[in-house]
């Protein structure tokens, strides 16, 4: 053994063996002393030495992730079925929020690749810590991967920030684990030529140089957590110790609350939630997959796009990986979750190279799964587990298989095997298929028989709480796969336990409906249990927003309407609302038993040819439906002439038709349609933008229309050129008493040209012209044509922002329209400085009673320049202030003004969040009722 040492050198100790073991021995020369105390010198070695430990590590870690860490598994059996990240890596949907409760999600969806997007708030604010969540499978840890492996390729501007990324697997660690050790454990090991306390020490000293990912905490080893006994690694999270690192936490959706608890990650914070894959996203990893064979790709994405059910399994990154590797063998694909996860597990255990008859395969998955339920069952749940406690033929034969994977853990310098399955979905199928199992009563099953209480026993701990339920979700459903009795068990067992008390939350019986819907559906009886068809499980208003969903609804649906003694069940639906499914096939054939059905909304649905004419055709019989809604339904556009045969519809009282592309050609069919529906009073078209500019092709027909009392046209992108042929059609309907052209910003700056048609529209009470762009040069015509409408006492011109400042111009035309009981200048950037005109304007309107100044911003903290201006409105009755930025020490102006207004009755001053303490300040306003 020999040694090179001196002054400031590391001592470099040559072992026989041949390991070579380097310290640096710096505590003579200022190492751990007080900074203050050293040289200039010693300093600079000092941190030259720091930099070297960080260059050191930084290049370990890039190697690992662009090495070992740089592929992806495909099937966990076969270690060479991989592929490099870069080949495969599909970018998934993410949408991003600040942590706080009041908060909402970012309207935008952007990539997971979009780290610009993701992480916008770092490092120039304190929002340093996000959680990135999401459903099992979706993505998440190959998210990490990817972070990982882009940092260390250096392609991306935003990731160079960072001197050192860490990617730990959260599975391996305790509530105790520390963070350099586990890095060690993980990542760098014991042979890295690092000594920890100095890549301790350059992490504290380049904390905001440090991005640190945590995969998984909903699989952290450690359940029940207690802050006191906390390691670094969590205290990292809630900030006590590197406090200054970016750190990114992974987890599902159940374990996000316990997440965010005080002990733990703390706001200020981002939420990241994983979305999965959009149709295009699938078809993009699909031929990544098969780039060898793009024939076969394409023949899968045609399969998938077939089935609804495919559709949405296959926006699981998990999922679809599965029916890729199913599609490679068979070159089909199972309906129910359960075939399909049957079929994938089958594969597993029948991949190339290695054979396992069904039996044996079946004998596995059951004996697992009793180790598997055993983790479900617990306390704390557990998803990780120790060789001893499987049997040990089941456990070679999954571990071959790839169901169980087996990782080496180091912890204390100590080796541990830990079991784990491949995912979590799949501990839930395994665990399903023994609890299965456990219920089977014929002997003639390869499988031991075990005792019924057994499996009510085993169900009953599952189901102990509506949280239990929702978790365990998957493995009920799993259970139920092709098997009526055990469904049928669970099913009760579920309406028993959680429908029967009326007590219990009213989202709860709908929470279960959902999840034996989903039972029922896997099982594929014939039969349904009777609890599931009683009033408690169908109720009055269904809401049905995704494809999957939509799917097992129209499933029961279908199987209520065929059994004579369950179809009466349906009367008690009075409304349903579908939103966001690909297809509504199957919707109409039910809705014929709804003889109560009152609503209908679809809302974002793809309206293929004849969808929508067979479900109005389906409603031919009902005689309560008085409200039919169809918003963002794309398809229809062109084609009233087909779907628009809706005066069976004798009750119909209300008919949107909103952001469908409606063309001028449409207006013919509704208008024809619409005349022989005497109860349909208000029709909306709000948001069809072709009908703008071609007015004169399609205004003409709403005379036809003349039950109408209320027509909405806003946003449709109307003209100048427009106006005159909707005002001349308007003033052949004597009954419309309500028009609606708001959101038209076209109109702006115009109304010179197209204001004199409004009293063509003699019948008008109410005209809303908010958001049309109207500016101060608007106004004089606008109001000299109300001035000539005797009837309009309704006019609506808020949003109309151009008009803020500039009141000394244009109010004083107010009191033309000497005719208004109500006018509304909400949200027109009106000033302090347009009170006064405003004011003096609205005392010459002796009939106008309600006014409406919310939204407007800039009167608060002034009120002592404007709020004198009010007694001039002598008339008013009611006076809006919501929203105008208001403080408190704008009230005791406004109190005192109002005070002198006799007639005013109602004042509104909601949403002015400075006026805290609201029940002290109703003492000043006793006469009036104020609305905070």
């Amino acid at each position: 053994m020999g040694t090179v040492s001196g002054r400031n050198n590391p001592i470099i100790t040559a072992t026989g063996s041949g390991e070579v073991s380097v310290t640096y021995n710096l505590s003579s020369d200022g190492a751990g002393v007080n900074p203050q105390s050293q040289k200039p010198d010693q300093v600079s070695r000092v941190g030259d030495l720091n930099q070297e430990v960080g260059n050191k590590a930084r290049d370990l870690l890039r190697k690992c992730y662009k090495t070992t860490g740089s592929y992806v598994q495909l099937n966990p059996g076969v270690p060479d079925d991989q592929r490099p990240i870069v080949g495969i890596y599909t970018k998934l949907r993410v949408r991003t929020k600040k942590g706080t409760v009041e908060e909402e999600y970012s309207e935008e969806t952007v990539y997971s690749t979009e780290y610009d997007k993701i992480f916008k708030d770092w490092p120039e604010t304190e929002f340093n810590r996000a959680i990135l969540f999401g459903i099992g499978g979706v993505g998440k840890s190959t998210i990490f991967d990817k972070i990982a492996y882009d940092w260390a390729d250096e392609a991306c501007e935003i990731l160079k920030r960072f001197k050192l990324v860490f990617l730990l697997k959260m599975y391996a660690l305790f509530q105790e684990s520390d963070l350099v050790d586990s890095i060690f454990d993980q990542l760098l090991g014991v042979k890295s030529g690092v000594a920890k306390v100095e890549l301790d020490k350059f992490i504290q000293d380049n904390s905001n140089k440090v991005l640190i990912l945590l995969d998984g905490f909903d699989e952290m080893r450690t359940k029940t957590l207690d802050a006191a006994s906390f390691g670094s690694t969590l205290k990292a999270l809630s900030r006590t110790e590197y406090r200054d690192c970016f750190v990114l936490v992974s987890t599902r959706p159940s374990h996000l609350e316990k997440l965010m608890s005080k002990s733990l990650v703390q706001n200020p914070c981002t939420h990241v939630e994983v979305l999965g894959f959009t149709k295009e996203d699938v078809n993009e990893y699909i031929l990544k997959f098969y780039y060898k064979d793009p024939i076969s790709g394409s023949a899968l994405i045609q399969n998938i796009e077939k089935s609804n059910t495919l559709l949405d399994f296959s926006k699981n990154p998990m999922l679809l990986l599965l029916m890729c590797l199913l599609w490679r063998e068979k070159k089909q694909l199972p309906e129910t979750t359960s075939r399909l996860f049957t079929e994938a597990v089958d594969y597993m255990f029948t991949r190339k190279g290695y054979t396992c008859s069904s039996e044996d395969a079946s004998k596995t998955v059951i004996a697992i799964g009793k180790t598997a339920l055993r983790g479900f069952v617990s306390a704390d749940q557990n998803f990780s587990f120790q060789k001893d406690e499987f049997e040990q033929n089941a456990l070679d034969l999954a571990l071959k298989a790839g169901i169980l994977t087996q990782q080496r853990v180091i912890k204390n310098l100590k080796c541990h095997n830990n079991i784990q399955f491949m995912h979590k979905t799949i501990q839930e199928y395994c665990a399903g298929k023994y609890l299965q199992s456990v219920h089977m009563s014929n002997q003639g099953f390869l499988y031991k028989v075990f005792p019924f209480g057994k499996f009510q026993n085993n169900l009953r701990q599952l189901c102990q709480t509506i949280e239990g339920v929702v978790s365990n979700d998957f493995l009920l459903r799993f259970c139920c796969g092709d098997n009526e009795k055990c469904m049928t068990d669970i099913v009760r067992l579920l309406d028993c336990k959680f429908n029967k008390d009326r007590h219990k939350p009213m989202y709860q019986s709908h929470v279960i409906q959902l999840i034996s819907q989903h039972c029922f559906f896997e099982s594929q009886s014939k039969e349904i249990p009777q609890c599931l068809t009683s009033n408690s499980l169908i109720p009055s208003d269904i809401k049905v927003g995704n494809n999957n969903e939509f799917r097992i609804l129209i499933c029961l649906l279908k199987m209520i309407c065929r059994s004579d003694i369950q179809a009466p069940q349906l009367s008690c639906i009075e409304t349903i609302w579908i939103y966001s499914v690909s297809s509504v096939s199957g919707l109409a054939f039910a809705l014929g038993y709804m003889e109560n059905l009152r609503n209908l909304m679809l809302s974002c649905c793809t309206l293929g040819k004849g969808e929508l004419e067979k479900i109005l055709a389906s409603l031919k019989c009902n005689n309560l439906l008085t409200s039919l809604k169809i918003y963002d339904c794309n398809t229809l556009g062109g084609r009233a002439v087909e779907w628009a045969h809706i005066k069976h519809l004798t009750s119909l009282e209300k008919l949107e038709v909103r952001e469908c592309k409606l063309q001028s050609t449409d207006i013919e069919h509704i208008a024809s349609a619409e005349g022989n529906m005497p109860k349909l009073t208000d029709l909306y078209l709000h948001s069809n933008n072709s009908l703008g500019e071609f007015a004169v092709l399609w205004a003409k027909e709403l005379p036809k229309m003349m039950h109408l009392n209320k027509l909405d046209l806003g946003n449709c992108d109307l003209t100048q050129s427009d106006i005159p042929h909707i005002a001349s059609a308007v003033g052949n309907m004597p009954r419309l008493t309500d028009l609606d052209l708001g959101g038209n910003d076209p109109l702006g700056e115009c109304a010179v040209s197209w204001a004199k048609e409004l009293p063509n529209m003699m019948h008008l009470s109410k005209l809303n012209l908010n958001y049309c762009g109207l500016t101060q040069s608007d106004i004089p015509h606008i109001a000299s044509a109300v001035g000539n409408m005797p009837r309009l006492t309704d006019l609506h011109l808020g949003l109309n922002k151009s008009l803020g400042g500039c009141a000394a111009v244009w109010a004083k035309e107010l009191p033309n329209m000497m005719h208004l009981n109500k006018l509304d200048l909400n949200y027109c950037g009106l000033t302090r400085s347009d009170i006064p005109h405003i004011a003096s304007a609205v005392g010459n309107m002796p009939r106008l009673t309600d006014l409406h100044l919310g939204g407007n911003w800039s009167l608060g903290e002034c009120a002592d320049l404007w709020a004198k201006e009010l007694p001039k409105m002598m008339h008013l009755n009611k006076l809006d202030l919501n929203n105008c930025g208001l403080t408190r020490s704008d009230i005791p102006h406004i109190a005192s003004a109002v005070g002198d207004m006799p007639r005013l009755t109602v004042l509104k001053l909601g949403d002015n969040w400075a006026l805290r303490g609201r029940h002290k300040l109703h003492s000043l306003f006793p006469s009036l009722r104020v609305i905070f």
